[in-house]
């Protein structure tokens, strides 16, 4: 973790192996880190900057996505095509969508009811619907799509 201010280093995480992606809680106190090789998402205090809790998740997870309610962390797991959905209550998870193939970046609609899905050897975005944890669309994009913003 680097302090902007003064840019210099104030701490380091201690990862299970391959830290890939973060999210952060809407409130700004929890980091969600997607552990690729470990295929885990693991839970971090901030400020405290340990990792206090593990859930495993699919096969190379790499993205995250926290919701706008912090409610529900999502997690893009290229290995097996898919996005993991994790109730932040009890750190399980609820729900796993197949989506395209490699999914890597992900981004929400601001009231969090629409997840993009950049599908990297699919050359598609999936459209996931939040509410039905269903997918509503796919749609055709370049190639090696690697991430979505929503604005």
């Amino acid at each position: 973790m680097i302090d902007i201010a003064t840019h210099k280093s104030v701490a380091l995480i201690q990862a299970t192996s391959h830290p890939r992606g973060i999210g952060f809680s809407p409130d700004g106190k929890l980091a969600y880190i997607a552990n690729e090789a470990a295929n885990l998402l693991e839970m971090v205090n901030v400020g405290e900057w340990k990792v206090f809790a593990r859930t495993k998740v699919g096969k190379r997870s790499n993205g995250v996505t926290v919701s706008p309610d912090g409610g529900r962390v999502y997690v893009s797991n290229g290995g097996d095509g898919t996005v993991s959905v994790l109730d932040t209550r009890n750190n399980k998870v609820v729900k796993t969508i197949k989506v395209g193939e490699r999914p890597w970046n992900m981004a929400l609609t601001p009231d969090g009811k629409k997840l993009y899905v950049a599908n990297g050897r699919s050359n598609s975005v999936s459209v996931i619907d939040t509410m039905t944890y269903k997918v509503a669309a796919t749609i055709p994009v370049g190639k090696l799509p690697w991430g979505v913003v929503v604005r």
